[in-house]
């Protein structure tokens, strides 16, 4: 019996003894490296440093599995899809860190379905850390193409077109603004980007080395600066898209700090001269002989001198009218065009739609002609504009307008002579209804010299904005009287306004007024606000009433049966002033209705509303 349990006890220390074991060897693992010689490959961090029997443990998951599958196939399984990415990423990383190298691939992640990918996954284990990032390194050669190369796309709005180089890009552009340019005074530059992350470069324009600056940064905007937009780009000569500064910025940066030492000069300079002008001030200097003392500031000479002048005429500045942007990129060679073919790609012009806005003073033919269009064109854009009197101003028309990829946008300074009108001068006259205008003074042309900054894209005028204006002969403004008091309106007397007998002549006289065919005692009612002037009997009339208005018109109420009113009374528009009749020379029950301006009868039908 003792014999029995000895065995059993040393079985159950063996036991003991090599679970004991197993534990010790989990705990000293992360340096089993250390221990057995072996060196651990540099990999992203250190949390990717494998640890041997850690990674055959993980090898063995009974959870969800993610595979990576580069190009469709399956080239790596990994515990989760944060450590496929991150193992991925590294392994990008590394595959060019001696120099960019094209991958045609495209990755994607998902979990691993154990009916479906059985076949996709036979074999494989997952992956962690340091094996997991050398599976999918590996993967990689077998998907590099060599039949791509290294090009240059350049990207205008929605059009691009890629050359071999970054020299035929720039002479591309330069010879479609040598049109322009033609004092060679531009040159095309590409603005580094703001971060060194991105190989996408602005096309820029500056003044040649040489010229005088206007103070213009890329596609003609001032520089808020003040420095040419030459001091913030690179020759493209000398620069690739790799975002490392060169020479010549550094000689750049140390002009833009010599210009900063010489701006600090010129204020310590100002701030002694205001110093010597407060001293001479407390010696009892007049402020007239303070102002003489600051000189050209406010001598009307050196104003003069600062005006644009005929001798300042030219061109200004040369640009881009669209943000044109280049990429360095891989790609077919066939895809990369030769320097003439990618020119007349972006200069050819092609027929694009657009919107025209009808202008006062514009008919077909000069919208045609402003657009380079034929009239037919426009109206078989426009099926509704088939003539002059179908437009109307601030009109939308279907226009095509010529356009090429590049287009180029000019400013020039141009002096010229040209006649002009002074605005016409309005006089308020609350004597005068409105609608109504006298001209008090005609107005004549005069003539003026400008100077204008004229911007044209290609050779459309976009823009003209005046700098300088001598008059040589003055204009003389056109002066108009313009009424203001509002005209008065005329109610119908009666209801059931139905015409009988309208204004005008009847075998051989005047009817003089409108009859309303109306029954006996229907309220008749003063058409506008006056004084009555007559109440009674008047001839062929009848029983009549007659209103006056104040300002040289009559109203006439004849044939009337009662009369509700009397002579002096003065009555609203709308109040009642007789009840119709058959009375004088009338042949039916009706109303006799007149308007008398100055005495002399006029069509009431126009006036009553």
């Amino acid at each position: 019996m003792k014999k029995f349990n000895f065995k059993t006890r040393l079985q159950w220390g063996w036991f003991k003894a090599a679970l004991f074991g197993v534990v010790i060897a989990l705990l000293i693992a992360p340096n089993a490296g250390g221990i057995f010689g072996t060196k651990d490959k540099e990999v992203k961090n250190d949390s990717q440093k494998e640890n041997p029997v850690m990674s055959w443990l993980g090898g063995i998951s009974f959870g969800p599995r993610v595979m990576i599958m580069i190009n469709g196939k399956a080239a790596a399984l990994a515990k989760s899809r944060e450590a496929a990415e991150e193992a991925f990423k590294a392994a990008r990383l590394a595959y060019n860190a001696k120099g960019v190298r094209v991958l045609d691939i495209d990755v994607t992640y998902r979990d691993v379905d154990k009916k479906k990918d059985a076949d996709a996954v036979k074999g494989m284990r997952v992956l962690s850390g340091e094996k997991l990032f050398n599976a999918i390194l590996k993967s990689f050669d077998g998907y590099a193409d060599s039949g791509k190369a290294l090009a240059y796309t350049m990207r205008i709005d929605d059009y691009t077109v890629t050359v071999g180089n970054i020299e035929e890009l720039v002479s591309i552009l330069e010879n479609a603004q040598s049109k322009y340019d033609v004092e060679d005074s531009f040159q095309v530059e590409l603005n580094p980007p703001a971060s060194r992350n991105t190989t996408m470069y602005e096309v820029g324009v500056a003044k040649k080395a040489g010229e005088a600056s206007d103070g213009k940064g890329e596609n003609g905007k001032e520089d808020k600066k003040g420095e040419s937009s030459a001091v913030n780009s690179i020759a493209p000569a000398k620069v690739g898209l790799t975002g490392e500064s060169t020479s010549e910025q550094t000689e750049n940066k140390g002009n833009t700090n010599s210009g900063q030492k010489d701006t600090e000069e010129k204020k310590e300079n100002q701030s002694s001269e205001e110093t010597k002008k407060e001293e001479g001030k407390e010696k009892g200097q007049s402020s007239e002989e303070t102002k003489e003392a600051e000189g050209e500031k406010n001598n009307p000479s050196t104003e003069e001198e600062n005006q644009p002048s005929k001798e300042d005429d030219g061109v200004k500045y040369v640009g881009f009218s669209e943000k044109i942007q280049v990429v360095e990129t891989y790609v077919s060679k066939d895809q990369i065009k030769d320097k003439d073919t990618a020119y007349s790609e972006i200069t050819t012009k092609n027929d694009e739609a657009a919107i025209y806005v009808v202008e006062p003073g514009d008919c077909l033919s000069i919208i045609a002609e402003k657009n380079s269009m034929t009239v037919d064109q426009i109206k078989e854009l426009n099926p509704g504009i088939q003539s002059d009197e179908n437009l109307y101003y601030d009109d939308r028309l279907n226009i095509k307008v010529p356009t090429a990829a590049v287009q180029i946008l000019v400013e020039k300074q141009e002096t010229y002579k040209e006649k002009y009108n002074e605005d016409v001068v309005y006089e308020d006259d609350d004597s005068m209804f409105i609608g109504e205008t006298e001209v008090v003074q005609e107005g004549s042309q005069g003539t003026h010299i400008v100077t204008a900054l004229v911007t044209y894209k290609d050779d459309m005028e976009l823009e003209r904005e005046q700098l300088d204006e001598k008059v040589e002969v003055a204009a003389v403004a056109q002066i108009v009287r313009r009424g203001t008091k509002s005209k008065p309106t005329y109610m119908y007397p009666v209801t059931n306004w139905t015409v009988t007998s309208t204004f005008g002549y009847r075998w051989g006289r005047l009817h003089a007024g409108i009859d309303v065919g109306v029954p006996t005692g229907t309220t008749v009612r003063a058409s506008r606000a006056g004084q009555v002037v007559t109440a009674g009997w008047v001839g062929g009339y009848g029983n009549c009433v007659i209103i006056d208005h104040g300002d040289g018109v009559c109203t006439r109420y004849g044939h009337l049966s009662q009369i509700t009113t009397s002579v002096g009374q003065y009555v609203n528009q709308g109040d009642q002033v007789a009840l119709s009749g058959n009375t004088g020379r009338s042949t039916g029950p009706h109303l006799h209705f007149e308007i008398r301006v100055g005495g002399e009868a006029v069509d009431p039908a126009p006036y009553l509303q």
